[in-house]
């Protein structure tokens, strides 16, 4: 692909914050091309230009750590593990956080209509868990957030090891998301209250971020394993010795994502129940 000569996989491996610049390059290039190409419905499509776009990178670093799993003859250990896959979970996260941004800046910055219009898919996941326009801040909602959230774990899994790489759209999905609820939110909620959006966005991100990095990087775990264990199933020979090691290490990651997960959730339970100004911000957004 033409982008990836410009912006080649050794160049994002020296330097993985590199990872958070192409993330947001390939929002902005995909929130435009999807609203020249497809002005009706843009949402989705931006998302699947994301996942394109970002396609050859994931692909080569999921070659690479399917490779590191098969030459790997230690049993599991969690530290030697992200030890070796250090980089690769620095990549997922930085392009995560630069496909959040990215949307972001947009929901920010376009006028409402356009914001409502061009994110409507996105926009409806808020207001449709807050029907009616209430916001509920509740300690009930940590069975509805781990059973949802863990859903979401799962599904991004099997789509890795059905597709491969395939995880990579669920996970561009929630990146934009977030980005643009937060954006529309601290947007909103300014206008009501006759503030500046920016610091209202400052506050709702910097309030989110610690639950949302750890339900992100759970589900960067998903995808990564799916990903290990469906090349692995391709390269290696069924129940091969490497294939049961690489298949015992999937099993133990994902349970620490269900733990990273469960961790996530707590603190969003807690930050939704104890967060004054965040929950203002919001119901500032709802009642506007």
């Amino acid at each position: 692909m033409v982008l990836e000569r410009v912006y080649p996989l050794e160049l994002i491996e020296r330097n993985p914050l590199y990872a958070f610049i192409l993330g947001a390059a390939y929002s902005s290039i995909a929130i435009g091309a999807a609203v020249l190409l497809f002005p009706d419905d843009p949402a989705l499509v931006a998302v699947a230009f994301i996942a394109l776009m970002v396609y050859p990178t994931l692909n080569s670093i999921l070659k690479q750590e399917e490779e590191l799993e098969s030459q790997n003859e230690e049993h599991f250990r969690l530290f030697a593990f992200f030890r070796d896959h250090q980089n690769s979970f620095k990549i997922y996260t930085l392009l995560f956080l630069g496909i959040l941004l990215g949307f972001s800046f947009f929901a920010l910055m376009l006028p409402s209509l356009a914001t409502n219009h061009i994110f409507e898919n996105q926009i409806g996941v808020l207001y449709g868990q807050n029907a009616g326009g209430k916001a509920y801040f509740d300690k009930a909602l940590f069975g509805t957030l781990f059973s949802n959230n863990a859903n979401v774990l799962i599904l991004i899994f099997i789509t890795s090891f059905v597709f491969g790489e395939g995880g990579i759209f669920l996970l561009a999905w929630n990146a934009s998301v977030w980005g643009t609820i937060f954006g529309n939110l601290a947007k909103t909620a300014a206008g009501v209250a006759s503030q500046n959006p920016i610091t209202y966005f400052l506050i709702v991100f910097g309030t989110v971020f610690p639950h949302m990095i750890l339900e992100a990087f759970s589900y960067i775990c998903g995808a990564t394993a799916g990903g290990i264990i469906s090349k692995g199933l391709l390269r290696e020979k069924f129940l091969s010795e490497n294939f049961r090691r690489i298949l015992k290490n999937t099993v133990f990651f994902m349970l620490f994502a269900f733990v990273v997960l469960l961790i996530a959730v707590t603190v969003e339970t807690y930050v939704l129940v104890h967060a004054d100004a965040y929950r203002t911000i919001v119901q500032q957004s709802f009642g506007a």
